[in-house]
């Protein structure tokens, strides 16, 4: 009862004590609120003019709001619609940049450390200036400012590269999600964002962090981040289609942009030749932000059991180019299959060879509006070691025709027995072919050709041409036995009679002239005695 008592006792001479605080410190933060309400009340951080005058500062342009409305609750901020960025050229050129609705939302206590939460910009268009007039938007990235951003968001924005030619429309990325964040003087930004490219169509999803700005050096700005391409249509391009899709990881500044990946195209076909080829390459490159250019070092494509190798450039012809990029390459393979080459560019099926091939050479494919095999240009070496037809009946004429050129012609031109000749089996014989070609207008040009089987040797330049296939090829072939003694009967008696006005070979064997015309698939072969 003491306890109780005492108790009853000492809490009502505490309550007055505790209420007194209360009263104080609600009075200091209504006196501290209405103060601050004085002072946004004579310059409201949100009003049209200061939101105007800080985008102006920013941007260094004029700019203009149709509508303007201010918020308090839940967030301080305000809305503007129909945002203008007019440009410094006066009112006849088109805006640089337009937002439809720009909303920004702060929270009381960051206004007194100039900290946005959110800016959303809704239906963002940017427009980017030729080459050689971008040298004056560099200050709007470049400028300073105090103010600090949690979060932009601009989902469905568009970014436009004005073409430098009249009459040409502009080159438009397309940006279903586009986010920033942790945006402050000085530091870098982190960004997030799924783009729709043009060329080639493919949706890209990018993430990473960029900046700051070098002040007067736009170029040197930093960046990196991770990529994924997503079925980038190869069609567009001519001549070619597939669907591409990789990902891979960049860094470095935006004049100079190290970059490394994996891509993977499982139906990647030339048109013509109608066989779709799994293809997967593994690249590095170094692209220049500014213009788009791309150095690649190396690239290694897989297809098959074939394995090439190249390096080179795509990039326009000038720095003001905007007709599009030029591919130039060197490219090597010490490991490949003729029939992976053949299943990619011929009709075939099975392809006409098999066997291992060596090659390296240059390639380049300017922007023109043609089909792919007419803007190919091409040279290169190239050596096919132990090769085989794949038809039955080619391969035993190459057989057949290497046992006549080793003086065995009687065992397979038997005229009194038929069925011995078609029964005869000369032995599988292998094929060396070897040259050089120059591909141009969807032409090869073939010079310093060699074909060597087992008891002859060919050698031969022309021409063909990879859509009409027609053939215009010819040289001389080196037997290693006479020619009467690659024949039988009456035909051997009279190239007997013949020999000695015939040129043969260091005292052994013949030599006789070749020409091929026709088509690959019906050729024409001319075979005649060489003279003295």
């Amino acid at each position: 009862m003491q306890q109780l008592e005492l108790v009853e006792r000492t809490v009502p001479a505490r309550t007055p004590n505790r209420l007194r605080v209360f009263v104080v410190v609600a009075a200091i933060l209504v006196v501290v609120l209405v103060a601050i309400a004085i002072g946004f009340a004579r310059k409201w951080p949100f009003s049209r003019e200061a939101i105007t005058a800080a985008l102006q500062q920013e941007s260094g342009r004029n700019v203009r709001i149709e509508n303007f409305r201010r918020t308090y609750f839940p967030h301080p901020g305000a809305v503007a619609d129909g945002v203008t960025f007019l440009s410094r050229e006066g009112p006849g050129k088109p805006p640089p940049i337009t937002v439809q609705k720009l909303t920004v939302e702060g929270n009381y206590l960051g206004l007194l450390a100039h900290h946005l939460n959110l800016v959303r910009a809704e239906g963002l268009r940017v427009l980017v200036p030729p080459f050689d007039e971008r040298s004056s938007t560099t200050s709007f990235l470049a400028n300073n400012t105090t103010l600090s951003i949690g979060k932009f968001v601009a989902d469905g924005a568009e970014i436009d590269f004005a073409s430098s030619h009249a009459g040409e429309p502009p080159l438009g990325f397309r940006m279903p999600k586009l986010a920033l964040s942790s945006i402050s003087p000085n530091r870098p930004v982190s960004f997030q964002s799924t783009v729709l490219v043009p060329l080639p169509p493919a949706t890209v999803d990018v993430s990473g962090k960029v900046g700051p700005v070098k002040t007067g050096s736009i170029s040197q700005t930093p960046l990196s981040g991770t990529y994924t391409v997503k079925e980038a249509d190869l069609g567009v391009f001519g001549g070619i289609a597939g669907k591409l899709s990789g990902k891979g990881k960049f860094d470095g500044v935006l004049q100079h942009i190290n970059t490394s990946g994996d891509t993977d195209t499982p139906d990647f076909m030339v048109t013509r030749s109608g066989h779709k080829v799994h293809v997967n390459a593994h690249y590095q490159a170094v692209v220049n932000g500014l213009n788009g250019d791309v150095a690649l070092q190396p690239v290694t494509a897989n297809f098959g059991k074939t394995t090439i190798v190249a390096q080179g450039k795509i990039q326009g012809e000038s720095a003001a180019s905007n007709q599009g990029k030029t591919v130039s390459l060197t490219f090597y393979a010490n490991r490949a299959r003729i029939q992976d080459l053949l299943r990619l560019f011929a009709k075939e099926d099975p392809p006409s060879m098999m066997g291992p091939i060596v090659f390296r050479g240059q390639v380049r494919v300017p922007p023109e509006d043609r089909p792919f095999l007419k803007r190919v240009r091409l040279q290169g070496d190239f050596g096919i070691s132990g090769a085989q037809y794949t038809n039955p009946k080619t391969q035993k004429d190459v057989d057949v025709a290497s046992a006549k050129a080793r003086g065995e012609a009687e065992k397979v031109e038997d005229k009194n027995d038929k069925d011995h000749n078609d029964n005869y089996d000369p032995g599988k014989v292998l094929t060396n072919l070897k040259g050089h070609v120059v591909m141009q207008d969807a032409v090869a040009n073939l010079s310093n050709l060699s074909f060597d089987v087992p008891g002859a040797s060919a050698h031969a330049a022309g021409t063909y041409n990879i859509l009409t296939q027609h053939v215009d090829m010819q040289g001389t072939v080196d037997l290693q036995t006479t020619l009467s003694k690659a024949t039988t009967g009456a035909k051997s008696v009279l190239l007997k009679i013949m020999q000695p006005l015939m040129r043969d070979r260091k005292g052994h064997g013949s030599v006789v002239n070749l020409k091929v015309t026709g088509t690959y698939h019906n050729p024409n072969f001319s075979i005649t005695p060489a003279t003295k």
